[in-house]
């Protein structure tokens, strides 16, 4: 009886602690699958230890109570009450572990799965040893077993390390499948890469060569190995240029990625301070969007670099090959000699105008795309369009074909005269005050919500002052969500903000709450950043 009532109250703590690691998990799933150390990772363990001791004082009480009346089915019911009961505390709707909910990928089950076994094991230990051990008639099995709740990050580690070898296996077997579907000779590879706007750039260029060729780029954000891989596994027959974003964490991140690809051609969009915090120093940044023009040099690619940019500019400098140009102001440096420039330009809050010159050749040229900043995004893939083949009609007509980008300065115009400036995936410190830059294009009351610059390492309260200083010059109302908001806030009072019209809220959906009480017809809301660190 007494054994199978220890089963039972196991089978009760397997069930939650499955369940409870599903918020772990999601954390590791958002950094690659790699244990996170952060302040919510550290609130999660606080709690579950908490939690952990409330059921061990309650569970050594009721042993007492259940062995003086002989009654282990009173202890099986309280025991499970109070796994409920954590249940239920720790899965309070405003505490999620992340804004991006856990994706139930095959591999994401596969590490649920060996938690689920490493826990059961680890729980039949404790409650085997808990049962041998008898304290003035009291037995510590059920007192122990909670104890899995505090070690729950461990055994997630634990978990993932007992994957590792099966996931590398398995990872291989995808490269090689994706590098044999794309070792064909006819088939273009573009590579692109940089601190920012490597998104915006890939579908700015897709959109350009589909007017002439078959154009696919990887989707959304698939910049890694597997993702690369799985965009391949997607690509129709009829495929004649593949655009590949790379994205990178650490130094020797974009190497591989070309290792897979194998480009012959490339865009590098600027190096930047964003992940700062992952690879330690700029200079480990620049080594790394570098290795796409490494590779290229090593197989006489053509490369498109962004010289407004010091640092590309410095690449540029630096390149070797023959086939290189770049951008600079709206002027083209190109080892080619090709004569390009742009004119006339206009830029207001319906998009961009410009008359764009190849040659000889003239064409009136317009963008749905809102800021300065997307007309050399725009320059950078008419220069490589040039590099494919394309003319001038038909670069016009691709520029005329692009649409908004989802999250990215996206402009969104409500039935109830509000506009909505939608610029919530960009979070590095040069794409934010060119939001805030576009946004000074629109007329109406300006109000900014942000959760700032993250991923900045020793940095990021210095970041996010200067971010306040910059908002306080264009903003006439500003909610600031989340752990950087005194920083902003800070840097907004020393440019002179009223506090009155600063809004210090701790989640976006607080800051959602405000939106419908504050926002009346005529205001523009600039979202920025709705997504810090992942969590």
């Amino acid at each position: 009886m007494q054994i199978g009532v220890i089963i039972a109250v196991e089978l009760i703590y397997i069930i939650l602690a499955i369940v409870l690691s599903l918020r772990i998990i999601n954390l590791v799933q958002l950094e690659g699958y790699k244990l996170v150390n952060s302040k919510k990772m550290k609130n999660i363990r606080l709690k579950l230890y908490g939690g952990a001791i409330c059921i061990s004082l309650c569970g050594g009480i009721f042993t007492f109570l259940a062995v003086s009346l002989e009654n282990y089915y009173l202890q099986l019911i309280v025991q499970g009450l109070y796994a409920v009961v954590l249940l239920v505390s720790l899965a309070d709707e405003r505490d999620k572990c992340a804004h991006q909910p856990l994706v139930y990928t095959p591999r994401a089950k596969r590490l649920m799965a060996a938690f689920g076994v490493l826990t059961a094991v680890f729980m039949l230990l404790l409650g085997l040893f808990g049962h041998l051990i008898d304290i003035y008639g009291i037995k510590l099995t059920f007192t122990l077993l909670p104890l899995c709740f505090v070690l729950m990050p461990e055994m997630v580690a634990l978990a993932i390390a007992v994957n590792a070898p099966m996931e590398r296996k398995i990872a291989k077997k995808y490269i090689k499948k994706c590098k044999v579907a794309l070792n064909n000779g006819n088939l273009i590879k573009i590579g692109i890469t940089g601190s920012f706007a490597k998104t915006t750039v890939k579908n700015i260029l897709t959109t350009i060569l589909n007017v002439k060729y078959k154009a696919y780029c990887t989707p959304s954000n698939y910049n890694t190995p597997l993702g690369i891989c799985r965009a391949v596994n997607d690509l129709p027959e009829d495929c004649q240029v593949f655009v590949a974003e790379m994205g990178a964490r650490k130094v020797g991140d974009i190497k591989e990625l070309c290792d897979i690809v194998k480009p012959t051609y490339g865009i590098i969009t600027g190096v930047g301070s964003q992940h700062l915090g992952a690879f330690k120093s700029r200079e480990n940044i620049y080594k790394t969007k570098k290795e796409l023009a490494d590779f290229l040099q090593t197989v006489d690619g053509e490369i498109v670099f962004n010289a407004e940019n010091e640092y590309t500019r410095k690449m540029y400098d630096e390149y070797k090959g023959e086939n290189k140009s770049a951008i600079s102001d709206c002027e083209f440096l190109s080892q080619s000699g090709d004569k390009v420039w742009v004119e006339d330009v206009l830029c207001d809050s319906k998009g961009l105008k410009f008359i764009l010159h190849i040659g000889g050749e003239s064409a009136s040229c317009t963008s749905k795309l809102i800021g300065r900043h997307n007309l050399t995004n725009i320059l950078m893939c008419v220069q490589m369009a040039i590099k494919l083949g394309l003319n001038i009609v038909q670069i016009a007509q691709g520029i005329e074909n692009i649409a908004p980008i989802e999250h990215r300065l996206q402009t969104i115009e409500l039935p109830s005269g509000i506009t909505i400036i939608d610029d919530s995936y960009n979070s590095n410190e040069s794409g934010a005050k060119l939001a805030l830059q576009t946004l000074n294009m629109f007329s109406g009351r300006k109000i900014v919500a942000t959760q700032g610059i993250v991923e900045m390492g020793a940095e990021q309260s210095r970041v996010n002052f200067e971010l306040g200083e910059s908002i306080a010059k264009c903003a006439d109302i500003a909610i600031l969500i989340g752990v950087n908001r005194e920083d902003i806030r800070l840097g907004m009072l020393s440019g002179n903000f009223c506090d009155k019209n600063i809004y210090l809220v701790e989640h976006l959906d607080n800051a959602k709450e405000l939106f419908s009480a504050m926002l009346k017809k005529g205001d523009v809301l600039l979202l920025q950043n709705d997504l810090p660190d992942n969590y």
